[in-house]
């Protein structure tokens, strides 16, 4: 078959426009350092690099949330760790004072460290990171320790038969505090911060059943086999309240794998055995009304409490570990997926600019015969 002219210009033609798109795409190349820019350059590579996007993305995901919990439980550990010395100071304080050569005056200034001691484990209880309580359980814009309970208790001591009774009338005007109720008369009482050894009311008239408030709270006496004896004695404890729940912050690891990154204060302060704050208050107490029995049984509630702070940071300790093995996983799969999306995606650059000068050689070489073609076309047209 022959071969016009008008054929092989329109061949050289579409080869110059092969050539300008190649040229097109090496140039592209360069600019963005990706051999695969869009869908139709490769589709079967540019599926897999969608894939290893989608997997860099989860992995991203993951190692944020990761770094958020270790963070979260190395804060708790921290802290947690001041707790136990301050419940390890209070322990050396009971056993200093348990001996009988103590005077009432002697337990009474241990009495002010021990209260700061209680204030202090409130203020870890409480801790906050990013605005957000760590020990609330899933709770975490609610403080969880407040001032919100109320107990009341006669002295074995009493000469009388009356009990007490006390309840919470205004939660926001309680402190934690213990006060004493001093009868100095069968028919007249004081009311003492035992905290503060300041007087909060005096001379105040008895009568069985009748309420009498004082510092937010509400409390009521009343005549067992008889009325109370003068020098009889009742007392009340403002205790802590848990506001938080017992529910764990739990961050994703791996397709249906979770850990907690979280221990909720419910099984720390005020559980999972003892109540911290009320053996504290317990050996306060002791401590103000010169209990040298109360004294004896703190050292062990407080050894207690000890051991619950202890087995805590050891459940975080194994959580921080576990958490930090994920890390380093996640960490080797987003370095190996993006290799794996590089070797796809990216470019050559090396590679692409010699096939760049390549392809303009050829693409000027086209042009040179294209010239001659229409010269020769040209000068045939005209014989």
């Amino acid at each position: 078959m022959r071969v016009t002219d008008r054929q092989q210009v329109d061949a050289l033609l579409r080869a110059i426009q092969r050539i300008q798109g190649n040229i097109g795409d090496r140039n592209e190349q360069v600019s963005s350092g990706k051999r695969v820019n869009r869908p139709s350059d490769n589709p079967a590579a540019s599926e897999r690099i969608n894939q290893f996007r989608n997997v860099l993305r989860t992995t991203e995901q993951r190692l944020t949330t990761v770094n958020e919990g270790v963070g979260r439980l190395n804060l708790s550990d921290s802290v947690l760790g001041t707790a136990g010395s301050t419940v390890q100071r209070a322990i050396e304080l009971a056993l200093n004072m348990a001996s009988d050569t103590n005077t009432p005056v002697e337990r009474r200034n241990a009495a002010l460290e021990v209260q700061q001691i209680i204030l202090g484990l409130a203020g870890i209880a409480n801790t906050q990171l990013n605005g957000r309580f760590v020990f609330a359980g899933s709770q975490t814009q609610s403080e969880p320790f407040v001032p919100g309970s109320a107990t009341g208790s006669a002295s074995i001591n009493n000469g009388g038969s009356a009990n007490i009774a006390v309840s919470v009338v205004t939660a926001s005007a309680l402190q934690p505090d213990a006060y004493q109720i001093q009868f100095t008369s069968s028919t007249q009482f004081d009311v003492l911060n035992l905290t503060t050894n300041q007087t909060v009311s005096s001379g105040n008239t008895y009568s069985s059943g009748a309420v009498f408030s004082f510092d937010g709270l509400d409390a009521t006496i009343t005549d067992g086999g008889g009325p109370p004896a003068a020098g009889d004695q009742f007392f009340v404890r403002v205790g802590y309240t848990y506001q938080g729940d017992g529910a764990g912050i739990e961050v994703e690891i791996g397709d249906g794998r979770t850990v907690e990154t979280n221990v909720p204060g419910n099984q720390i302060f005020s559980g999972p055995t003892v109540d911290l704050f009320q053996d504290l208050q317990d050996f306060h107490q002791a401590l103000v009304t010169n209990d040298g029995k109360g004294i004896q049984a703190a050292i062990g509630q407080l050894n207690q409490s000890h051991s619950q702070v202890t087995d805590a940071r050891a459940t975080i300790g194994a959580r921080v570990n576990r958490l930090d093995t994920v890390k380093d996983g996640l960490e080797l799969l987003s370095v190996n997926t993006q290799t794996l999306r590089s070797n796809f995606e990216d470019a050559d650059i090396a590679q692409v600019a010699s096939d760049l000068a390549t392809l303009q050689n050829t693409l000027e070489a086209s042009m040179s015969t294209l010239a001659r073609q229409f010269q020769t076309s040209l000068l045939n047209f005209i014989k």
